[in-house]
């Protein structure tokens, strides 16, 4: 492992003096490979998928595990919007003269190496490394064993185009074991890593989070709060909300909980169940909800649960207030949102919500790097430190100073 941290470490040095030009050489020849080995992947996934099938995976697992052809060219098309998008690298971010007539420079940098440890979703394979590489920085990549066909024939891909770019193969490292005390030894190499982006369940991300000496980027938890107000637009609202429960329901940000103003929940809570339900989902409420509709009783502990399938709540609030109180006490602090037209209720909640993204009058399906004009993301950090939502080029670099003089001593 040592060796191989070396050669990876080494490689991190020459890529970050690589140019824009070579990089983005990469990231098309990678597009030509997933395209040329096309059938290959989905036989790989193929193979996956059955033994997912077979095994005591739930549904919405298996369901991040599917990767199709139209899985493939969406692959495709974010390779090509992270190459044209400007990295930054070498960007002047701060520059000013001080003492003794030195120059002060503040330069983009990349974050040297970093590891993805990720769950399911394949395509998350060819999103980190196009962003690793994109932003200067090595990669070191390990997907769930659950995907382990589908990422050997990604990973092929890439070493490929390395190789035919010119860049240093040691760029990215692909752990293909499942052994969990192999990934646990890398965990503790901060010596050589210098950042960990973990991407999955909550299980998964807090055992990285115990287990790293390394600085970790993640969120544990996600799924949606929405609180509609009496000031809201009632037939967009059930847009909205339908769309943040059905689109992907085991997807991150994907709606939980219908918080709803008591002004207009007598009017709009039998239309929102009536119209859930006609699309599969199953409706909880509180005993509010059930003076105004036949829902099942939702009990407290709903009211934290990420459901990651086709349920959701509904919580009636006496004002946009009680509302903001609600949501941040059960927020995971990834995705929240609100319709409302009154202007100053949006401004006062949008303030009060602690969470990486808050989305106004749209679905908070819509937090993703991609959707963003990032090209892709590593993942969505619900953390402080350094970065916050989706995670893209920007987000994977750090700055040096450089300081020019004249001979000047102290």
């Amino acid at each position: 492992m040592k060796n191989n941290l070396k050669q990876i470490r080494k490689a991190s040095l020459l890529l970050a003096g690589a140019n824009e030009a070579s990089r983005n050489k990469f990231l098309r020849l990678l597009t030509l490979e997933v395209k040329k080995n096309k059938k290959k992947i989905l036989e790989a996934n193929a193979t996956d998928m059955a033994r997912a099938r077979a095994g005591t995976l739930s549904s919405a697992f298996i369901e991040r595990l599917h990767l199709d052809e139209k899985g493939l060219e969406h692959i495709v098309e974010k390779l090509r919007g992270v190459e044209k998008l400007q990295s930054g690298l070498g960007e002047v971010i701060e520059q000013r003269k001080g003492f003794k007539g030195l120059l002060f420079k503040k330069v983009r940098t990349p974050l040297g190496v970093l590891m993805i440890i990720y769950e399911a979703r394949p395509e998350v394979t060819i999103d980190v490394v196009a962003l690793g590489i994109k932003s200067g920085n090595a990669v070191i990549v390990k997907g769930g064993s659950e995907a382990l066909s589908t990422n050997r024939a990604l990973y092929e891909c890439i070493r490929t185009a390395l190789k035919k770019s010119h860049l240093p193969e040691d760029s990215v490292h692909f752990i293909a074991t499942s052994d969990r005390r192999v990934t646990n030894d890398f965990l503790k190499q901060n010596d050589f890593i210098d950042l960990v982006i973990a991407r999955g369940g909550y299980k998964m991300v807090k055992a990285v989070m115990s287990a790293s000496t390394i600085p970790v980027l993640a969120h544990a938890a996600g799924g949606a709060r929405i609180y509609v107000d009496k000031s809201a637009d009632l037939h967009s609202a059930e847009k909205i909300l339908v769309n943040a429960k059905i689109t992907k329901p085991s997807a991150c940000n994907s709606l939980d909980t219908i918080v709803v103003h008591k002004g207009i929940a007598k009017k709009f809570v039998p239309k929102i169940v009536e119209v859930m339900e006609r699309v599969g989902v199953t409706v909880l409420g509180d005993a509010e909800s059930k003076e105004y509709a036949k829902v099942k009783s939702a009990v407290s502990a709903d009211w934290d649960t990420e459901f990651l399938a086709l349920t959701v709540a509904i919580k009636i609030v006496k004002d946009a207030e009680e509302a903001g109180q609600f949501v941040n006490e059960y927020s995971k602090q990834h995705s929240e949102g609100i319709i409302a037209k009154n202007k100053k209720v949006v401004r006062e909640f949008v303030n009060s919500i602690d969470a990486a993204a808050v989305f106004i009058n749209c679905s908070p399906r819509l937090h993703d790097g991609y959707v963003f004009g990032l090209g892709s993301e590593m993942g969505i950090s619900t953390g402080k430190l350094h970065a916050r939502g989706p995670v893209g080029l920007k987000e994977l670099t750090t700055y040096k100073w450089e300081v020019y003089g004249k001979g000047q001593i102290r």
